[in-house]
């Protein structure tokens, strides 16, 4: 069975003996006696601690969320009432999501530009891709501007400002 390089544990695996890469892939070959402990070893896998979801607020969730999908193609998983009487969209996959969240006629403030120097200031979201260059086109036909592109192991990548002034980077691995 081949399985991508990149996905948890896949060096581990290598270490452990469980699997074989090639270069395009890892292979999982295990001789019988040693197949116990690879599903040991998968379990364990399966019951690591992982990010679910990331809750920001921003001045209108359903534009933001519009955005996103059309960048990433993302689906809306649930959208509602939220906390203090305002309204929440949560847009990503089955395993992860944002919440997308904003106050009923709250007037914001923004500290996007602040955020490296502010306890508790949010950085950046970083989003894992499997073309760049498409996603690019995607973020420039939304009219916002790529930047600070850099091509060092692991991947590559660039970032971008949303129209919240929320800092997205954008990576692959491929």
């Amino acid at each position: 069975m081949r399985i991508n390089e990149n996905s948890i544990g896949a060096k581990a695996m290598v270490a452990d003996g469980f699997a074989r890469s090639d270069g395009t892939g890892l292979w999982i070959d295990v001789p019988k006696p040693r197949r116990k402990g690879l599903w040991a070893f998968l379990k364990g896998l399966r019951n690591m601690a992982r990010l679910e979801h990331v809750n920001m607020t921003v001045k209108d969730p359903t534009a933001t969320a519009a955005m996103l999908q059309r960048i990433f193609g993302w689906r809306i998983r649930w959208q509602g009432e939220a906390i203090n009487g305002g309204f929440t969209i949560h847009l990503g996959d089955d395993d992860t999501y944002l919440a997308i969240y904003s106050g009923p006629g709250e007037t914001l403030t923004s500290r996007a530009d602040q955020s490296y120097s502010t306890a508790g200031g949010l950085n950046h979201i970083g989003v894992v891709v499997d073309d760049l260059d498409a996603v690019e086109q995607k973020v420039r036909n939304e009219g916002l501007t790529p930047q600070n592109h850099a091509d060092y192991e692991p991947g590559r990548r660039f970032y971008f400002d949303d129209h919240d002034g929320i800092e997205i980077e954008v990576i692959s691995y491929s």
